[in-house]
């Protein structure tokens, strides 16, 4: 896949990437799911094993983030996505347009339906995927492990 709009430009993930990825991720790691640092040489093994549909998003040519993607549902043509942005590319709005490029595109290939998890915590994710129309569809009481605590997740759709 290649999008481009812009400065913005979504690519698929190569090996050359993934020095990048593991960067991104480890700066998200509070808000995601599975809350554990790889290394690199995990990262490379989970890559040629799994061989993701993930996405680089470039800004200006640089590296600024990822788009995850799974669970394709080829019946119902649905999956599940997600987003992490370097903290310096946060808050300029990349994320919201990567998003709206992405699920764009994955309605032309005939998709229907995107869903994705949030902490409930997370009030600025939330917020951005309020503002790009998803729909709150359940709450999963304790489905992250913090430090502490437990943390409750929302899940979220999108018809495309």
């Amino acid at each position: 896949m290649k999008l481009k709009n812009g400065n913005i430009f979504i690519r698929d993930l190569v090996f050359d990437d993934l020095k990048a990825l593991k960067e991104i991720r480890d700066y998200s790691l509070e808000y995601l799911d599975t809350q554990i640092s790889y290394t690199y040489e995990e990262t490379c093994d989970w890559f040629y094993k799994i061989n993701p549909k993930w996405f680089i998003i470039e800004v200006k040519e640089k590296i600024a983030g990822y788009i995850r993607t799974s669970d394709y549902d080829q019946t119902n043509k649905s999956f599940y996505v997600g987003l992490d942005l370097y903290p310096n590319f946060q808050g300029y709005g990349y994320a919201f347009q990567s998003y709206q490029m992405f699920l764009d595109r994955m309605k032309i290939q005939g998709y229907f339906t995107s869903y994705l998890k949030v902490q409930i915590s997370n009030y600025k994710a939330y917020n951005l995927y309020r503002k790009l129309e998803f729909l709150p569809i359940g709450i999963i009481p304790n489905a992250v492990i913090k430090k502490d605590k437990r943390v409750d997740s929302v899940i979220m759709y999108k018809p495309l």
